[in-house]
């Protein structure tokens, strides 16, 4: 009987979960493009609106940047230039919003993570 509750026990020691396995890395998610558009929509957007359209509009497109539309703000983002011309420091003349003051932590977080969440 002994042995039956050793190597019982032993065996349900040995068994464990192997969380390794269950760890999903984000550049392997598939994200639902769907999603990513209402994120534009609800975050994104208003944000591009308010300090970016007035110079890169389809219509005015400053740089050659238009950042009016999902599409196009995909194109100008991907890049990696809009990520970097708002994250620098206020002072350098390549900084965006040109003439304005930096966006919020917040307001660049959104626009950090729309980048991540991209459908390439």
């Amino acid at each position: 009987m002994k042995r039956i509750i050793f190597f019982s026990t032993l065996f349900l020691i040995s068994c464990e979960k192997n969380i390794e396995s269950d760890y999903v890395d984000p550049k392997d998610f598939d994200y639902d493009c769907v999603e990513v558009q209402s994120y534009y929509d609800e975050s994104v957007a208003p944000i591009m609106s308010n300090h970016c359209i007035g110079c890169h509009s389809t219509s005015n497109a400053s740089g050659s940047l238009a950042l009016d539309s999902f599409d196009s703000a995909v194109n100008g983002i991907m890049n990696g230039e809009v990520i970097n011309r708002i994250n620098m420091e206020s002072s350098n003349p390549l900084f965006m919003p040109l003439g304005s003051e930096k966006l919020s932590q917040q307001q660049l977080e959104v626009i950090q993570n729309f980048s991540e969440l991209l459908c390439r």
